[in-house]
Protein backbone atom coordinates (compact mmCIF):
# COMPACT_ATOMS: atom_id res chain seq x y z
CA UNK A 1 0.00 0.00 0.00
CA UNK A 2 2.66 2.34 1.06
CA UNK A 3 5.35 1.45 -2.27
CA UNK A 4 1.86 2.06 -4.42
CA UNK A 5 1.58 5.68 -3.12
CA UNK A 6 5.74 6.06 -3.22
CA UNK A 7 5.32 5.18 -6.55
CA UNK A 8 1.86 7.27 -7.79
CA UNK A 9 4.26 10.76 -5.99
CA UNK A 10 7.77 9.25 -8.01
CA UNK A 11 5.74 9.20 -11.22
CA UNK A 12 3.90 12.65 -10.24
CA UNK A 13 7.12 14.81 -9.46
CA UNK A 14 8.72 13.67 -13.16
CA UNK A 15 5.67 14.58 -14.70
CA UNK A 16 6.21 18.21 -12.93
CA UNK A 17 10.02 18.34 -13.33
CA UNK A 18 9.19 17.77 -17.31
CA UNK A 19 6.66 19.95 -18.14
CA UNK A 20 8.78 22.89 -16.13
CA UNK A 21 12.02 21.42 -18.20
CA UNK A 22 9.98 21.47 -21.47
CA UNK A 23 8.70 25.04 -20.45
CA UNK A 24 11.98 26.70 -19.82
CA UNK A 25 13.50 25.25 -23.09
CA UNK A 26 10.45 26.78 -25.01
CA UNK A 27 11.27 29.95 -23.17
CA UNK A 28 15.35 29.83 -23.37
CA UNK A 29 14.28 29.21 -27.71
CA UNK A 30 11.93 32.51 -27.57
CA UNK A 31 14.48 34.07 -25.69
CA UNK A 32 17.77 33.05 -28.07
CA UNK A 33 15.47 33.83 -30.83
CA UNK A 34 14.89 37.31 -29.76
CA UNK A 35 18.57 37.90 -29.37
CA UNK A 36 19.40 36.84 -32.21
CA UNK A 37 16.82 39.53 -34.19
CA UNK A 38 18.25 42.62 -32.28
CA UNK A 39 21.33 41.49 -33.65
CA UNK A 40 20.45 41.61 -37.24
CA UNK A 41 20.99 44.81 -39.15
CA UNK A 42 18.28 47.12 -39.07
CA UNK A 43 17.42 46.56 -42.47
CA UNK A 44 16.99 43.13 -41.74
CA UNK A 45 14.33 43.62 -38.85
CA UNK A 46 12.26 46.02 -40.52
CA UNK A 47 11.80 43.88 -43.27
CA UNK A 48 11.18 40.90 -41.02
CA UNK A 49 8.22 43.24 -39.82
CA UNK A 50 7.51 43.90 -43.17
CA UNK A 51 8.02 47.84 -42.81
CA UNK A 52 9.22 49.47 -45.97
CA UNK A 53 10.70 52.69 -47.08
CA UNK A 54 11.54 52.65 -50.33
CA UNK A 55 9.93 55.92 -51.47
CA UNK A 56 12.66 58.42 -49.54
CA UNK A 57 14.05 60.86 -52.02
CA UNK A 58 15.72 63.35 -49.19
CA UNK A 59 19.40 63.49 -49.66
CA UNK A 60 20.74 66.18 -47.27
CA UNK A 61 23.97 64.96 -44.90
CA UNK A 62 24.59 68.45 -43.51
CA UNK A 63 22.78 71.94 -41.73
CA UNK A 64 23.71 73.84 -39.35
CA UNK A 65 21.73 74.90 -35.75
CA UNK A 66 19.63 78.42 -36.81
CA UNK A 67 18.33 80.56 -33.89
CA UNK A 68 15.06 83.20 -34.33
CA UNK A 69 13.50 85.58 -32.46
CA UNK A 70 9.54 86.07 -32.43
CA UNK A 71 8.96 88.75 -35.45
CA UNK A 72 7.35 92.39 -34.32
CA UNK A 73 5.45 94.36 -36.74
CA UNK A 74 7.39 97.76 -37.48
CA UNK A 75 5.13 101.04 -38.27
CA UNK A 76 5.39 100.16 -41.89
CA UNK A 77 3.88 96.98 -41.79
CA UNK A 78 1.04 97.86 -39.05
CA UNK A 79 0.65 100.73 -41.75
CA UNK A 80 0.88 97.92 -44.51
CA UNK A 81 -1.86 96.30 -42.68
CA UNK A 82 -4.26 99.36 -41.94
CA UNK A 83 -4.34 99.67 -46.02
CA UNK A 84 -4.80 95.87 -47.05
CA UNK A 85 -8.16 96.21 -48.73
CA UNK A 86 -11.16 93.68 -47.85
CA UNK A 87 -9.82 93.25 -44.54
CA UNK A 88 -10.98 94.01 -41.23
CA UNK A 89 -7.38 93.49 -39.40
CA UNK A 90 -6.63 93.67 -35.41
CA UNK A 91 -2.87 93.17 -34.40
CA UNK A 92 -1.90 92.31 -31.02
CA UNK A 93 1.06 92.61 -29.28
CA UNK A 94 2.81 93.80 -32.28
CA UNK A 95 3.01 89.96 -33.28
CA UNK A 96 -0.34 88.52 -33.86
CA UNK A 97 -2.35 89.57 -37.05
CA UNK A 98 -5.82 88.45 -37.08
CA UNK A 99 -8.01 89.39 -39.78
CA UNK A 100 -11.51 88.46 -41.32
CA UNK A 101 -11.85 88.84 -45.35
CA UNK A 102 -14.66 90.87 -46.58
CA UNK A 103 -15.44 88.93 -49.50
CA UNK A 104 -15.06 85.18 -48.59
CA UNK A 105 -12.54 83.45 -50.59
CA UNK A 106 -13.99 80.03 -52.17
CA UNK A 107 -11.36 76.95 -52.12
CA UNK A 108 -11.62 73.16 -53.42
CA UNK A 109 -10.63 69.87 -50.92
CA UNK A 110 -9.08 69.21 -54.66
CA UNK A 111 -6.57 71.74 -54.84
CA UNK A 112 -3.46 70.97 -54.32
CA UNK A 113 -0.85 72.32 -51.75
CA UNK A 114 0.78 74.69 -54.19
CA UNK A 115 -2.86 76.05 -55.28
CA UNK A 116 -3.53 76.74 -51.52
CA UNK A 117 -0.51 78.58 -51.50
CA UNK A 118 -1.20 80.95 -54.72
CA UNK A 119 -4.91 81.39 -53.35
CA UNK A 120 -3.50 82.51 -49.86
CA UNK A 121 -0.10 84.17 -49.64
CA UNK A 122 -1.27 87.63 -51.53
CA UNK A 123 -3.56 87.74 -48.45
CA UNK A 124 -0.96 87.78 -45.46
CA UNK A 125 2.24 89.49 -44.74
CA UNK A 126 4.99 87.30 -46.15
CA UNK A 127 2.63 84.96 -47.80
CA UNK A 128 5.97 83.92 -49.91
CA UNK A 129 7.21 82.44 -46.92
CA UNK A 130 4.69 80.26 -45.21
CA UNK A 131 3.91 76.31 -46.75
CA UNK A 132 0.98 74.60 -46.72
CA UNK A 133 0.93 71.61 -44.32
CA UNK A 134 -2.37 70.16 -43.79
CA UNK A 135 -6.49 70.81 -44.08
CA UNK A 136 -7.51 70.13 -40.53
CA UNK A 137 -10.77 68.71 -41.04
CA UNK A 138 -12.02 68.66 -37.43
CA UNK A 139 -11.27 72.46 -36.75
CA UNK A 140 -11.91 73.08 -40.79
CA UNK A 141 -8.52 75.02 -40.69
CA UNK A 142 -5.66 75.28 -43.42
CA UNK A 143 -2.27 75.03 -41.81
CA UNK A 144 0.08 76.97 -42.74
CA UNK A 145 3.50 76.47 -41.44
CA UNK A 146 6.55 79.52 -42.04
CA UNK A 147 10.05 78.49 -43.57
CA UNK A 148 13.30 79.62 -42.68
CA UNK A 149 16.54 78.85 -44.56
CA UNK A 150 14.31 77.29 -46.99
CA UNK A 151 13.08 74.68 -44.50
CA UNK A 152 9.92 74.04 -42.71
CA UNK A 153 9.49 75.21 -38.91
CA UNK A 154 7.64 72.63 -37.51
CA UNK A 155 4.83 73.27 -35.07
CA UNK A 156 5.97 76.86 -33.93
CA UNK A 157 2.96 79.33 -32.24
CA UNK A 158 5.51 82.09 -33.38
CA UNK A 159 5.62 80.86 -37.53
CA UNK A 160 1.85 79.84 -37.68
CA UNK A 161 -0.68 80.99 -40.26
CA UNK A 162 -4.23 79.75 -39.49
CA UNK A 163 -6.97 80.15 -41.95
CA UNK A 164 -10.41 79.22 -40.86
CA UNK A 165 -12.86 78.19 -43.25
CA UNK A 166 -16.84 78.05 -43.02
CA UNK A 167 -19.25 75.21 -43.95
CA UNK A 168 -19.07 76.20 -48.04
CA UNK A 169 -15.30 75.92 -47.49
CA UNK A 170 -14.91 79.09 -48.23
CA UNK A 171 -11.97 81.66 -46.42
CA UNK A 172 -13.38 84.20 -44.01
CA UNK A 173 -10.43 84.36 -41.40
CA UNK A 174 -7.44 84.26 -40.70
CA UNK A 175 -4.38 84.47 -37.76
CA UNK A 176 -0.83 84.73 -38.22
CA UNK A 177 2.33 85.19 -36.26
CA UNK A 178 5.59 85.62 -38.01
CA UNK A 179 9.43 84.53 -36.99
CA UNK A 180 12.22 86.91 -37.58
CA UNK A 181 15.11 86.62 -39.30
CA UNK A 182 16.85 83.39 -38.65
CA UNK A 183 21.07 83.35 -37.63
CA UNK A 184 22.51 80.00 -38.47
CA UNK A 185 24.39 78.87 -35.02
CA UNK A 186 28.26 77.63 -35.51
CA UNK A 187 29.44 75.20 -38.16
CA UNK A 188 27.75 72.54 -40.40
CA UNK A 189 26.99 69.59 -38.24
CA UNK A 190 26.13 65.59 -39.87
CA UNK A 191 23.14 64.50 -39.57
CA UNK A 192 21.41 61.28 -39.05
CA UNK A 193 20.40 59.42 -42.02
CA UNK A 194 16.78 58.19 -42.69
CA UNK A 195 17.75 54.35 -42.59
CA UNK A 196 18.96 55.13 -39.00
CA UNK A 197 16.28 57.57 -38.38
CA UNK A 198 13.41 54.80 -39.07
CA UNK A 199 15.71 52.61 -36.99
CA UNK A 200 15.63 54.71 -33.89
CA UNK A 201 11.96 54.86 -34.39
CA UNK A 202 11.21 50.87 -35.15
CA UNK A 203 13.07 50.25 -31.56
CA UNK A 204 11.50 52.71 -29.81
CA UNK A 205 7.97 50.69 -30.79
CA UNK A 206 7.25 53.74 -33.09
CA UNK A 207 5.97 51.33 -36.19
CA UNK A 208 3.39 48.85 -36.36
CA UNK A 209 3.88 45.55 -38.75
CA UNK A 210 3.68 46.42 -42.12
CA UNK A 211 3.77 50.18 -41.94
CA UNK A 212 4.90 52.01 -44.90
CA UNK A 213 7.42 55.11 -44.42
CA UNK A 214 6.02 57.15 -47.58
CA UNK A 215 8.09 60.25 -47.22
CA UNK A 216 10.86 62.05 -45.17
CA UNK A 217 11.76 65.89 -44.83
CA UNK A 218 14.33 67.63 -43.08
CA UNK A 219 12.97 70.53 -41.37
CA UNK A 220 13.68 72.40 -38.11
CA UNK A 221 11.91 71.69 -34.84
CA UNK A 222 12.40 73.96 -31.62
CA UNK A 223 14.93 72.86 -29.10
CA UNK A 224 16.09 75.68 -27.09
CA UNK A 225 13.73 78.59 -26.12
CA UNK A 226 14.78 81.43 -23.79
CA UNK A 227 14.13 85.41 -23.50
CA UNK A 228 12.23 85.44 -26.68
CA UNK A 229 15.20 83.68 -28.78
CA UNK A 230 14.24 79.94 -29.84
CA UNK A 231 16.99 77.12 -31.47
CA UNK A 232 15.83 75.05 -33.72
CA UNK A 233 17.53 72.25 -34.41
CA UNK A 234 17.35 69.98 -38.05
CA UNK A 235 14.61 67.68 -37.28
CA UNK A 236 13.36 64.54 -39.79
CA UNK A 237 9.65 64.46 -40.50
CA UNK A 238 9.17 60.42 -41.14
CA UNK A 239 5.72 60.25 -42.72
CA UNK A 240 4.15 56.43 -42.22
CA UNK A 241 0.77 55.22 -44.65
CA UNK A 242 0.36 58.94 -46.04
CA UNK A 243 -1.36 59.47 -42.60
CA UNK A 244 1.03 60.36 -39.71
CA UNK A 245 3.88 61.88 -38.95
CA UNK A 246 7.22 61.51 -36.61
CA UNK A 247 9.46 64.18 -35.67
CA UNK A 248 12.82 63.19 -34.75
CA UNK A 249 15.87 65.11 -34.11
CA UNK A 250 18.53 64.97 -37.34
CA UNK A 251 21.73 65.27 -35.07
CA UNK A 252 20.96 64.26 -31.33
CA UNK A 253 18.37 61.54 -32.09
CA UNK A 254 15.42 62.76 -29.80
CA UNK A 255 12.20 61.97 -30.79
CA UNK A 256 9.81 64.49 -30.15
CA UNK A 257 6.03 63.80 -28.81
CA UNK A 258 4.62 66.68 -28.49
CA UNK A 259 0.82 66.44 -29.94
CA UNK A 260 0.41 68.44 -33.08
CA UNK A 261 -3.52 68.88 -32.33
CA UNK A 262 -2.58 69.97 -28.82
CA UNK A 263 -0.14 72.29 -30.42
CA UNK A 264 -2.90 73.85 -32.70
CA UNK A 265 -6.06 73.46 -29.89
CA UNK A 266 -3.72 75.57 -27.24
CA UNK A 267 -3.16 78.03 -30.03
CA UNK A 268 -6.64 78.84 -31.03
CA UNK A 269 -7.72 78.99 -26.91
CA UNK A 270 -4.47 80.69 -24.84
CA UNK A 271 -3.11 82.94 -27.71
CA UNK A 272 -6.45 83.46 -30.05
CA UNK A 273 -9.98 83.12 -28.48
CA UNK A 274 -7.92 85.14 -24.92
CA UNK A 275 -7.41 87.99 -27.20
CA UNK A 276 -10.29 88.31 -29.83
CA UNK A 277 -12.34 88.02 -26.58
CA UNK A 278 -10.94 90.73 -24.96
CA UNK A 279 -12.12 93.31 -27.72
CA UNK A 280 -14.85 95.29 -27.62
CA UNK A 281 -18.23 93.77 -27.54
CA UNK A 282 -19.21 95.51 -30.75
CA UNK A 283 -16.05 94.99 -33.01
CA UNK A 284 -16.79 93.69 -36.04
CA UNK A 285 -14.13 91.22 -35.89
CA UNK A 286 -15.05 89.54 -32.12
CA UNK A 287 -18.22 89.14 -33.39
CA UNK A 288 -17.74 87.29 -36.51
CA UNK A 289 -14.87 85.29 -35.11
CA UNK A 290 -15.37 84.38 -31.35
CA UNK A 291 -18.69 82.50 -32.21
CA UNK A 292 -16.68 80.56 -34.52
CA UNK A 293 -13.65 79.88 -32.02
CA UNK A 294 -15.53 78.87 -29.12
CA UNK A 295 -18.17 76.47 -31.72
CA UNK A 296 -15.32 74.51 -32.59
CA UNK A 297 -13.60 73.95 -29.60
CA UNK A 298 -16.70 72.94 -27.92
CA UNK A 299 -16.86 70.49 -30.99
CA UNK A 300 -13.14 69.70 -30.62
CA UNK A 301 -13.44 69.30 -26.69
CA UNK A 302 -17.41 66.90 -27.04
CA UNK A 303 -15.43 64.43 -29.75
CA UNK A 304 -12.53 63.79 -27.25
CA UNK A 305 -14.95 63.03 -24.74
CA UNK A 306 -17.09 60.26 -26.52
Amino acid sequence: MQWGHIKTLFILSFLILNIYLISAFIDRQQDVGYLDNQELPIEDQLASENITYENIDENVSQLPYISVIQHELSEDELEELENVEGQTTEVFNNNLVVSELETAVQISPDMTPEALEAAVQPLVLYGEDYSFWEWNEELNVLVFFQEKEGRTIYYNENGLLLVFLNKDNEMTHYAQTILGESEVQGDLVQLNQPPQVIGQLFNANYFNRGDEVTDAKVGYYSRIAADGVQVFAPTWKIEVNEERNHFVNAIEGIIYDNDPEEMLLNFISEHLLLRINALEEDNGLRETLLPILERRLELENRSETE
